[in-house]
């Protein structure tokens, strides 16, 4: 059945475009989507690598930014698009309970060149905390290990001894704040494990603030066909290939900007070594958006390489002050405040941050921020009483990437 829609992403940006989440939250929503609705059925090989469109993504942010409204709006359409049926994880369960959801997925599903027994999950976690308790060594080292696109994964259970799932699938979509990242996975996240697996998406503001009774419904035209195609999308099964041009824009990518860039935060160097195949997971995404052919093109590619661009500048700020620094939670909250006024003096941000910072933790984050050049002194500013006042020197400033581009 031909495509009802040229872009299903598109599509889906333009339907929730009178809403209140920021929009990449909505764009990483669809992402996510579509990729869990390919499932393990769809894949990539690169040499001697297999590469599967599962996405481990958390929307950030503040409370109040809409994460769980972005994330419902998406999972409200794949449910119309399955007719119910879609796979997903309850937030909250056990190892054993999830690798019993894995195994109740089990299918065969072929194309003509191409033929699979699989285990694919789709979890969603409007609040991830319901599925990823304190600081749970155990799930964050077995959510790792699905990651990873084994052949087979085994669990152990107290009555039936071993028992082992074949291509075993997880897609992951969650929501949570910077506060719960600190708290959560201050043992394995710090630069490794679980964080350097997952594309934080962080926003600290909503994307639009309009009152419920002039918000418009959705089009009901365009969900329709949305609607449509995502059943098409779900029903793809086979090998994705690259064209020739794909696979010289890849490695132009990768041999050049990739090598000269990256996120100017030591807790994202193991994120970054991973970049490279969530840029060709996104890719199979990007394809399967426009096209039923599992062709990607270097269109796909540069488009992959480009959400991902968008949101590397504001990505350190999911973890908030996770890290070694024994004062990294009191110069974050210290950041954010200078990020919000712009300038301020030293009596104003004392008074704000009062329960979070003593008069020695406030000169020692002042001297970290102006070490880095995160902001400086400014004497012509001074208040009359002679105390310092503080000013946030330019940062990039964040915009919504234009999607059609």
């Amino acid at each position: 059945m031909p495509r009802l829609l040229p872009n299903w992403i598109y599509g889906y940006l333009r339907m929730t475009s009178g809403t209140e989440p920021p929009q990449r939250f909505h764009l990483w929503t669809a992402i996510t989507i579509i990729g869990a609705m390919l499932g393990r059925k769809c894949e990539v090989q690169m040499g001697p690598e297999t590469f599967t469109p599962n996405l481990y993504c958390v929307l950030i942010g503040p409370p109040g930014v809409r994460k769980g409204t972005a994330i419902k709006y998406g999972i409200d359409l794949l449910n119309d698009a399955s007719g119910g049926a879609a796979v997903m994880a309850p937030d909250a369960v056990t190892k054993e309970q999830l690798c019993k959801e894995l195994e109740n997925t089990t299918t065969r599903d072929s194309d003509e060149e191409f033929e699979i027994v699989h285990s694919s999950l789709f979890v969603v976690a409007s609040e991830l905390v319901n599925f990823i308790k304190e600081n749970d060594h155990e799930r964050l080292g077995y959510l790792c290990q699905l990651y990873d696109s084994l052949a087979r994964f085994e669990y152990k259970t107290k009555t039936s001894g071993c028992n082992f799932i074949v291509n075993p699938f997880l897609a992951i979509l969650g929501a949570t704040t910077p506060n719960w990242i600190e708290i959560a996975m201050k043992q394995l996240g710090v630069g490794g494990g679980m964080t350097s697996r997952t594309i934080f998406v962080y926003a600290n503001k909503k994307g639009r603030h309009i009152s419920a009774a002039k918000m418009q419904s959705f089009d009901s035209t365009l969900r329709a066909k949305l609607v449509t195609d995502l059943a098409e999308i779900r029903q793809m099964v086979g090998r994705f290939k690259f064209t020739t041009d794909a696979n010289n824009e890849y490695s132009k990518w990768y041999e050049g900007r990739y090598l000269e860039t990256g996120i100017d935060d030591s807790r994202f160097a193991s994120y970054w070594e991973r970049l490279p195949g969530m840029v060709i997971k996104v890719s199979m995404v990007v394809s399967a958006a426009q096209r039923d052919d599992k062709i990607i093109t270097d269109e796909h590619i540069r488009y992959a390489i480009r959400v991902f661009e968008h949101i590397h500048p504001t990505m350190s700020q999911a973890f908030g002050g996770l890290g070694y620094n024994p004062l990294g939670a009191q110069t974050e909250m210290f950041r954010a405040l200078m990020r919000e006024k712009k300038e301020a003096p030293r009596s104003y941000i004392m008074h704000v941050l009062r329960n979070q910072l003593s008069e020695y933790d406030y000169q020692r984050c002042r001297n970290a921020l102006i070490a880095e050049r995160f902001c400086c002194r400014n004497s012509a500013m001074s208040t009359e009483a002679g105390e310092e006042v503080l000013v946030l020197l330019e940062e990039q400033k964040v915009v919504e990437l234009n999607v059609e581009e």
